[in-house]
């Protein structure tokens, strides 16, 4: 095992312990996209030497990330899955570009279609009440800082980043697993 330590060890792994995901999307992030170089070159370093502490460093193509070992989702990781699944559904249901949501900027103010009809009811059964729009708004924050999404504060605008799309092809299998077994029913997120 190579014991010499890349540039930049203790910062990249505190992000990833912080939840952070690197993709390819860093390379155009001042300061990250040298954090993103050196983990991308040194991934095996860092998966074995992340492995001694217990921590499994996974890789789904361009996306490095840690997977916890128990699979059981905090509230936060549920209410981040539920919205970027509404998110693109609804992006979807207005006969908007799957590839434009990685590509545009989506201002705050035109997602009022997001928080109205079915997508109050998918919030709610997370804990996010769909009147307070700063509970929202926050949890978009905190998935900027994980690198899932670009959040602008000054012109509220946010735009999805490629980690976001492994959450979002996650959340689209289970809901059609959940689809297949009760079609009658609408699908619930267990709360913890």
């Amino acid at each position: 095992m190579d014991v010499n330590p890349p540039e930049e060890t203790q910062k990249i792994i505190q992000l990833l312990l912080r939840g952070y995901q690197f993709s390819d999307s860093d390379l155009l992030k001042q300061g990250y996209d040298r954090l993103y170089a050196i983990v991308d070159s040194r991934f095996e370093w860092f998966r074995e030497h992340l492995a001694l502490s217990g921590f499994t460093l996974s890789r789904e193509k361009q996306v490095i990330f840690l997977e916890k070992e128990n699979k059981t989702l905090s509230q936060e990781e549920k209410q981040s899955v539920v919205a970027l699944f509404l998110l693109t559904d609804l992006w979807l249901e207005k006969g908007k570009s799957y590839a434009d949501l990685f590509q545009l900027s989506i201002p705050w103010s035109e997602l009022d279609w997001f928080r109205d009809g079915y997508g109050k009811e998918y919030l709610s059964q997370v804990g996010i009440d769909s009147d307070n729009d700063g509970a929202l708004e926050q949890l978009f924050k905190r998935l900027a800082n994980k690198g899932l999404l670009e959040y602008n504060d000054d012109a509220r605008c946010l735009t999805l980043r490629r980690p976001a799309e492994r959450l979002i092809n996650m959340a689209r299998r289970l809901h059609q697993q959940i689809q297949a077994e009760a079609p009658a029913q609408a699908p619930e997120v267990a709360h913890e």
